[in-house]
């Protein structure tokens, strides 16, 4: 009496079953094409071959049937799809600063400033980024020199 659900009315939609009686026309349409074509090739035919034909019949699709059945329990399963390990680098949670050595050899130092006196030369800016990393190498070389 208290509990009393009320009870939600189906919502009409025209367009919906037309499609759905389009689909299920052509599907009658179909099955009454097969069924002619049969009737029309085994309508000839001696009772003697079409036993012979619903024998053969029987015959492949239950040796097949056998077959999918006994390979499913004999064969061990195949996966569908594998997963592999994602390749991680060694140290990809490490900054990199406990590994870093402060000294910087004399050939970087020296390609270092080549490139500056390049870009000089040229009159093109350094990047922001590799300006500020370059003078941070600077800085090491010259702390390294002391």
């Amino acid at each position: 009496m208290f509990f009393k659900r009320k009870k939600k009315k189906k919502k009409e939609n025209p367009l919906q079953d037309k499609v759905a009686g389009k689909i299920a026309s052509v599907f009658i349409k179909t099955q009454d094409g097969f069924a002619n074509l049969m009737n029309k090739y085994f309508g000839t035919m001696k009772t003697k071959h079409i036993k012979l034909w619903l024998l053969g019949f029987c015959i492949v699709s239950g040796g097949l049937s056998i077959y999918f059945f006994a390979d499913a329990i004999v064969s061990k399963p195949k996966p569908k799809f594998r997963i592999d390990q994602v390749r991680v680098p060694q140290h990809f949670d490490k900054s990199g600063d406990e590994v870093m050595e402060n000294t910087l050899p004399d050939d970087i130092y020296q390609q270092i400033q080549d490139y500056k006196r390049h870009m000089d030369s040229i009159g093109e800016p350094i990047r922001p980024g590799l300006a500020d990393s370059m003078r941070v190498l600077e800085e090491i070389y010259l702390q390294q020199q002391k």
